[in-house]
């Protein structure tokens, strides 16, 4: 009876594991090459239309540069430097170069603000925070503007003057003045360089003429 129970549980383990190695098998369907490749290419008439990316205009070329002069004068006062600007086409505003000129040293100062008198014609407008005043000038068949702004001093007036006056050069293509060159500057207005008083009063003042570049002139860091 022995033998028989042993025989029985033999044969109820080898059933057991036979069933366990028929659940481990598992089976797989590999596809054909050639379906394979008719999964991933495409025939030529299912091919999306192949179009260049749209391509980014060029910036527009700034536009040649243009002769223009420049009256600028500079009037330290107190603890400000007063600017006086004015460019414009090269022969209009040679014409009142000394208009300009006049008018700036006429003007007098009252607790560190200009006063002044504006000849015949010449409007005022409204400054803004870059400008103290604009003033309106007829200038042959138009106007041109001349414009009035201040900056505090560093307290070193030779390096002010000769800075902005660098700037307005660069503006027009010119080169640099140096410190020597403003020191030998004559009395004359409406030369190219001058240094001259009004009563006690220093103006020192440029009338230059280059190529102003339609781009349009950032601003510096003392004026304009």
């Amino acid at each position: 009876m022995f033998s028989l129970l042993s025989l029985a549980t033999v044969l109820i383990f080898g059933l057991m594991i036979g069933c366990a190695n028929e659940a481990e098998i598992s089976s797989y369907t590999t596809p054909k090459p050639e379906d394979v490749h008719a999964e991933n290419h495409l025939a030529e008439s299912e091919r999306p239309e192949r179009t260049a990316p749209a391509m980014t205009p060029p910036a527009q070329a700034e536009q040649a540069a243009k002769p223009a002069r420049m009256y600028a004068a500079i009037v330290p006062n107190g603890d400000q430097n007063w600017f006086y600007k004015m460019t414009g086409p090269v022969e209009s505003v040679g014409q009142i170069v000394p208009q300009l000129a006049e008018f700036v040293s006429s003007v007098t100062y009252n607790e560190g603000k200009p006063v002044w008198t504006l000849p015949e014609g010449w409007q005022e407008q409204p400054g803004n925070q870059f400008r103290y005043a604009t003033l309106v000038v007829p200038v042959g068949d138009a106007t041109q503007e001349f414009t009035v702004s201040a900056l505090p001093a560093s307290g070193d007036i030779t390096t002010d003057v000769v800075i902005n006056i660098n700037r307005w050069n660069g503006q027009l293509g010119l080169g640099e003045i140096t410190t020597s060159d403003l020191e030998s500057a004559g009395e004359d207005p409406t030369a190219k360089l001058a240094k001259m008083k009004s009563g006690e009063q220093a103006i020192y003042s440029i009338n230059i003429v280059g190529e102003q570049s339609s781009g349009g002139m950032g601003r510096p860091p003392f004026a304009r």
